[in-house]
C-alpha cells in the first residue's frame, strides 16, 4: 500500500492536510499540559488564615498635637486585617513632644509556614508597622508579640531627681507640676526645692512620682531607664528639665531638716554696699526661705599706710567698710554630714547667696 495515495490521503484514510492539523493540536495540548505542571494554575497553594495577635509599639517621638491623637479605641483595617489600640502610654520629653508606645489587638494573617503579616509586611518583633487614622499616619517598631493581655504593664515609681536652670525655669516649678499628654499624666512634682547656685543659676531638687513601663529586667519612663545616675526628661506645657535620678523608691531629700549658723567677712565695701545688709534680710526661691541675715557687724575697714620713715602703719579708710554677716541656713543633717543646696557644708566652703537687693558669692564659716 502506498504511503500517500493519488487523492492525497495518509494510507489511504486520511488527508496529509488534516494529519498536520491534527499533529499540531496535539503538541499544543501537551505542551500547555507541561506548562501547567511546572508553573502550577498561578493560584496561590499557600492557605492564610486570620489570626488575633497582640503587640506593643514603639510609635516613638511624636509632636503633642500627633500623641493626644492617638487613643485607645482608634483602629485601622484592610482588607480582611484589623488593628486595634487597646492601650496607650505617652510621656512628655519637651513643652512639644511625647513618646507614645501603644498595645495594639490585631487581626492578621497567618501562614502555613509559620509568617504573620500584616498590611503586606512581616508582622513580628523588630520589624515596622504603619498604623493609619483619619487623623493620623505614623509608623512605630514591633517590640513584643503575644497571644494576650490588652493592657500594657505601667507601675507607678518614685524618684528624687536633680538639675539646674536658669532663673525663668526656676521660677515656673513647684509641688504640683504635672507632666501629661492630654488628660493622661504621666509624672507629677510631689516636692520641689530651687536653690540660688550662681548668676542665673539654680539647682533643682524634686520628688516625683513617675507612671512606669514595668519591663522583664527593668523599669522605664518612655524610653529611659529610671535608675540612679539615669537622665529622664521631666515637661509641662512651659518649661523641660533633663534632671538626674539621684535615688529610686522616695521623693524625700536625705536626712533631717536643721539650721547652721554661718559667718561671712565681707572686707572693703562701699558705704552704699555695707548699707544694703542689715538683719532680717532673705534669700528666698521656689516660695522657700534658705537664709536669714540674723546679725550685721559694720566697721570702718583698716589700710596699711607706710609712713615718710618707712615704717608700716595700720590707719581707718576714709571710705570703706568691713561687715560680718551673722547668716542662719536652712540645712539637712545626713548620714555624710550637714548639706545646704544640695552639697556638703564644711567651714571654709564659699557660698552664693541671692539677697534680692545683693547678691554674695563668699566664704563661710561655721560657728553653730
Amino acid at each position: 500500500m502506498e504511503l500517500i495515495d493519488e487523492d492525497g490521503n495518509l494510507f489511504g484514510a486520511v488527508n496529509v492536510i488534516d494529519a498536520l492539523v491534527i499533529v499540531l493540536a496535539l503538541a499544543v495540548v501537551v505542551a500547555g499540559i507541561a506548562v501547567v505542571g511546572v508553573l502550577g494554575t498561578g493560584d496561590d497553594p499557600e492557605e492564610t488564615a486570620i489570626e488575633t495577635q497582640y503587640a506593643t509599639i514603639d510609635v516613638g517621638t511624636q509632636s503633642i498635637a500627633t500623641a493626644e491623637s492617638i487613643t485607645a479605641g482608634d483602629e485601622m483595617t484592610t482588607g480582611d486585617e484589623r488593628l486595634s489600640i487597646t492601650d496607650v502610654y505617652a510621656t512628655r520629653t519637651s513643652s512639644d513632644t511625647a513618646d507614645v508606645t501603644v498595645r495594639t489587638e490585631v487581626a492578621a494573617s497567618q501562614h502555613e509556614n509559620g509568617t504573620v503579616t500584616f498590611n503586606d509586611g512581616q508582622f513580628a518583633t523588630g520589624q515596622n508597622v504603619s498604623i493609619q487614622t483619619d487623623e493620623y499616619d505614623v509608623t512605630g517598631s514591633i517590640d513584643a508579640v503575644e497571644a494576650n493581655t490588652t493592657a500594657l504593664s505601667t507601675t507607678e515609681t518614685a524618684v528624687l531627681f536633680e538639675d539646674t536652670v536658669d532663673r525663668e525655669t526656676a521660677e515656673q516649678i513647684r509641688a504640683g507640676n504635672e507632666s501629661a499628654v492630654g488628660n493622661d499624666t504621666a509624672a507629677t512634682l510631689e516636692s520641689a526645692s530651687i536653690h540660688p547656685i550662681g548668676d542665673d543659676q539654680y539647682r533643682v531638687t524634686a520628688g516625683a512620682t513617675l507612671t512606669t513601663l514595668q519591663g522583664e529586667d527593668d523599669v522605664r519612663y518612655g524610653k529611659h531607664l529610671v535608675e540612679p545616675g539615669a537622665t529622664i526628661p521631666f515637661a509641662t506645657d512651659s518649661y523641660t528639665l533633663e534632671p538626674t535620678i539621684l535615688e529610686t523608691g522616695t521623693t524625700d531629700e536625705p536626712g533631717e531638716a536643721t539650721t547652721t549658723t554661718v559667718e561671712l567677712d565681707l572686707n572693703g565695701l562701699s558705704d552704699r554696699e555695707a548699707s544694703l545688709f542689715e538683719p532680717g534680710l532673705t534669700e528666698t526661691a521656689g516660695g522657700e526661705t534658705w537664709a536669714t541675715v540674723t546679725d550685721v557687724d559694720r566697721e570702718p575697714a583698716t589700710v596699711v599706710v607706710e609712713a615718710e620713715d618707712g615704717t608700716l602703719n595700720e590707719q581707718t579708710h576714709p571710705t570703706k567698710d568691713d561687715v560680718t554677716l551673722t547668716v542662719e541656713l536652712e540645712t539637712r543633717e545626713t548620714d555624710l554630714g550637714t548639706e545646704f543646696k544640695g552639697e556638703k557644708l564644711r567651714t571654709g566652703d564659699t557660698i552664693y547667696f541671692d539677697f534680692g537687693v545683693t547678691t554674695v558669692e563668699e566664704r563661710a564659716w561655721i560657728v553653730d
